[in-house]
């Protein structure tokens, strides 16, 4: 199960991510993001001070959108990963090819 949200941070689209990105929830999570993107938002900030468990098919989703963003100009950030998430990011390369901020402050500024 998976719970998503977003809001605006002046021009940065801040979505807020809560529970598992797991395979059942991953078309889900990719729909969403997408639908932000097509309605024009091309700094994107994914807070996932909430999220529990990420599979391969969650860093997938994480993946496509930061090369979807890359395509058009814009910039994907991550913050707030809990523990696991954040060794998954570490042994998948993750936080080399992504921004990962410790704070939401600190990633709005990254933009």
């Amino acid at each position: 199960m998976i719970d998503m949200a977003s809001r605006d941070e002046g021009d940065i689209k801040v979505v807020v991510i809560e529970g598992k990105l797991n395979t059942g929830a991953s078309p889900d999570a990719e729909a969403f993001i997408n639908d932000l993107i097509d309605d024009g938002a091309t700094k994107v900030l994914l807070n996932l001070e909430e999220l529990d468990f990420i599979s391969s098919t969650g860093l997938r989703v994480i993946l496509a959108t930061g090369k979807k963003l890359s395509e058009i100009g814009g910039k994907l950030v991550l913050c707030n990963p809990n523990h696991t998430v954040s060794d998954v990011f570490r042994m998948s390369g993750f936080n080399q090819m992504f921004t990962v901020t410790t704070s939401e402050e600190d990633a709005l500024k990254s933009f």
